[in-house]
């Protein structure tokens, strides 16, 4: 077990998606905070505001998506994996060492990514008011800075797993990493969407399953409400919720949790 974990941890460290993605999502997300800000300072609509801070949620997901399909497709796609069968025998214990290592990877790049987004924003709002918050319009005060970190750290582990199974289940690396960005960011979003429309009770035990995380005394200073909650300003159908959100979690860990069995048994067998 522990060489599966040694050896796994070496592989994924030298893949060039683990060591340049998270990076480059950061830069991303920081990026979008900060053209966030400067659209509140210039009186964009709140519409508008809104685009800009979904979209900063956005690369961290992405990312994870890379990173998951990296830690399994690359072995496909460049016929490493009979040299990891060779090292570590044990296909159970890899298995495990691999989705272990890359959903604590993808967490790490969501909360390193919401911490982007959120210094950009509040820091680019700073300067462009000056440091006064009193002319800062009501409801675009940035965030404090932690609160992100739980609900995208989630997000990013599905999203990770999600590739992982994606990596492992389909033939053509590329083309199928790019799929699975586009299902994480805009297919699921868009289902848990239609998903509360159809279902309000599904929806009332989303609320009530997100107050009580409300009300738990750790919790309460981690979750963003911004990010947890619907998100009103959108009305043109495009994001529903925003694919942090915590029925667009939810939606996406079921789905990965599926295709990762799936994937993980036809790796075992193949």
């Amino acid at each position: 077990m522990i060489a599966a974990f040694r050896y796994e941890m070496r592989r994924l460290g030298s893949l060039r998606a683990t060591r340049r993605v998270p990076g480059v999502a950061a830069a991303v997300a920081a990026g979008l905070g900060v053209a966030a800000a400067l659209a509140v300072s210039a009186g964009a609509s709140e519409r508008v505001v809104a685009l800009f801070r979904l979209a900063g949620t956005l690369p961290a997901l992405g990312a994870a998506v890379v990173i998951g399909a990296a830690a399994s497709g690359h072995e496909r796609h460049h016929g490493m994996r009979y040299v990891t069968l060779a090292v570590v025998p044990r296909r159970t214990w890899l298995t495990v060492a691999k989705t272990t290592l890359t959903a604590l990877l993808c967490a790490l790049t969501g909360v390193v990514v919401a911490l982007s987004a959120t210094l950009g924003y509040a820091l680019a709002l700073a300067w462009a008011y000056a440091g006064d918050r009193t002319l800062i319009p009501d409801g675009a005060a940035a965030d404090p800075v932690l609160q992100g970190v739980a609900p995208a750290a989630a997000a990013a582990t599905a999203a990770g797993v999600f590739g992982l199974a994606v990596g492992w289940l389909t033939r053509w690396y590329r083309t199928s990493v790019v799929v699975a960005v586009a299902v994480v960011g805009v297919g699921l979003p868009l289902a848990a969407g239609r998903l509360l429309t159809g279902l309000p009770a599904v929806g009332d035990g989303l609320a009530r399953a997100e107050q009580s995380l409300r009300d738990t005394p750790v919790l309460s200073a981690l979750l963003n409400p911004r990010v947890l909650t619907a998100w009103p300003p959108l009305r043109s159908g495009l994001h529903p919720i925003p694919p942090t959100s915590l029925a667009a979690t939810a939606l996406l860990a079921i789905v990965a949790l599926a295709g990762l069995v799936a994937g993980a048994v036809k790796w075992q067998r193949s």
